[in-house]
């Protein structure tokens, strides 16, 4: 199941590339949360929109269907209201169902409301969870939420979004996560190797060239693993380097 930023539509570019992207596999059925006026899911009723797909799903697993077996997916605040209908999901079934894999793309950065009224993405939310961060400068949360945190060039801003204007340059990094799960989605082998890191900083220093490898995305199995991971990608398309080392 996936769901989008609230000022994003089916129409954007990289939405549709993403939708596109699963059709195109053909290994999955997926749900998508979509509305025609994104403008009427804002930060005040996010909550009540999660729990509104809380609802659905628990009714759905409660007719047969794993919940195991349920990647939940958003994007922006779209990453939050997942987290929070995941968590709901536990607490209306009293954890007969949890989710399996909850995916959050560059989750948004609440502020101190919304942040106690949606709950921020979290580890507790399903069985594995993991967050993309491209972009920590205006809307993006850069704290290393879920079981794995993945910091594509850095997770602040993307090398190529150059645009003049902060805000487009933040826009431009902050989309680019539905580009890269696109990407993923469409791969026939693992992609994005990335290094279990801390920083930033030590990984583009190679302090981390020997630690463990994750690979982002669709076929990311290190349920294992831990911690924040770093990659570089390439300037342009294809994303996915072969190598995890900087």
């Amino acid at each position: 199941m996936f769901h989008y930023a609230q000022d994003q539509t089916i129409t954007t570019p990289q939405v549709h590339d993403l939708v596109s992207a699963y059709a195109t596999n053909g290994q999955f059925n997926y749900i998508l949360v979509h509305y025609t006026d994104p403008r009427i899911i804002q930060n005040s009723d996010a909550a009540d929109l999660a729990e509104a797909i809380a609802i659905t799903l628990t009714n759905f697993f409660n007719n047969g269907y794993s919940s195991g077996q349920m990647n939940l997916i958003g994007f922006s605040l779209g990453a939050q209201i997942m987290a929070r209908a995941s968590r709901r999901v536990q607490e209306i079934s009293s954890r007969r169902h949890v989710i399996g894999r909850l995916t959050g793309l560059d989750p948004i950065q609440l502020g101190w409301i919304s942040g106690n009224r949606i709950g921020r993405l979290s580890s507790s939310d399903a069985q594995w969870v993991e967050s993309i961060h491209t972009e920590g400068n205006q809307l993006g949360d850069t704290g290393a939420n879920g079981h794995l945190s993945f910091f594509v060039n850095g997770g602040i801003t993307q090398p190529f979004c150059t645009q003049t204007l902060p805000g487009n340059r933040a826009e431009c990094s902050h989309i680019f996560a539905l580009t890269v799960w696109a990407e993923s989605v469409r791969a026939t082998v693992p992609a994005f190797p990335s290094l279990s890191c801390p920083t930033w900083n030590e990984f583009t220093s190679g302090q981390c060239n020997n630690n463990p490898i994750a690979y982002m995305g669709r076929s990311n199995s290190a349920t294992l693993l831990r911690g924040p991971f770093m990659l570089r990608t390439n300037m342009e398309p294809p994303w996915s380097r072969n190598v995890a080392t900087p």
